[in-house]
């Protein structure tokens, strides 16, 4: 993978080179090895755009309903950094892989920014609040870190999804789009697109908010119809 640093003039990462002087690509794998979560975005074919990574601080409580583990009290995890390339800040990309990645996490994500312009970007575009007392056990660890609670960090996506559908989803984006072109000209839609679409949806459901899945449903649906007239 390739990986920028913000020296002698080149635009790149700069944050733990200039306050560490640690090589990334050795910061990374150390991250990986000591068990936090990885998450980045990579911009074709290998070049580094931006990460976040996770440590669990708190395991989730589960009990078992009707030989069915359920999740009592969601896992704690510690966003420890997110750092996006210098040529690609202020488009999104940071707020868009925050929420992919609390998408899969589906936990309550805790901060301790260290900067002024840090908190404010995880209060005003990622909805982090400061721990309050009816937090719970929380606060009495983590004093002065910022919260986002699983339901909020995990619906985030959905946010995002409205305001950027094809970065987020790009392949359902287009194929839905095709199908929609091809259904409103009248055009033969075949079995195997719908397929391919169907599939698509399944994968992405967990992000899509109802009205969009339930819309993209609907369509896959008629389209389904109309064939078994012909």
């Amino acid at each position: 993978m390739e990986i920028d640093v913000d020296v002698s003039g080149k635009q790149g990462f700069q944050y733990f080179h200039n306050k560490f002087g640690m090589p990334y690509p050795f910061f990374l794998k150390r991250s990986l090895e000591s068990g936090h979560k990885l998450f980045v975005a990579i911009r074709y074919p290998n070049k580094l755009v931006a990460f976040s990574r996770f440590e669990t601080v708190e395991d989730p409580l589960e009990e078992w309903h009707n030989y069915e583990k359920k999740v009592i009290v969601p896992a704690t995890c510690l966003l420890r950094s997110i750092e996006v390339h210098a040529s690609h800040r202020h488009i999104g990309i940071g707020r868009v892989l925050f929420s992919i990645a609390s998408n899969n996490l589906r936990s309550n994500i805790i901060t301790f920014p260290d900067n002024v312009d840090a908190a404010r970007f995880f209060e005003d575009k990622l909805m982090f609040s400061k721990i309050e007392q009816t937090t719970g056990s929380i606060v009495l660890k983590y004093p002065g870190y910022l919260l986002l609670p699983s339901p909020a960090a995990i619906s985030l996506i959905h946010t995002l999804i409205e305001q950027y559908p094809r970065v987020l989803l790009p392949d359902l984006i287009d194929l839905y789009e095709s199908i929609m072109f091809r259904k409103n000209m009248g055009k033969p839609i075949d079995s195997e697109t719908i397929v391919e679409f169907e599939e698509n949806i399944e994968a992405a459901a967990d992000m899509l908010h109802d009205k969009m899945l339930n819309d993209m449903l609907r369509t896959a649906a008629d389209i389904r119809e109309i064939n078994c007239r012909r």
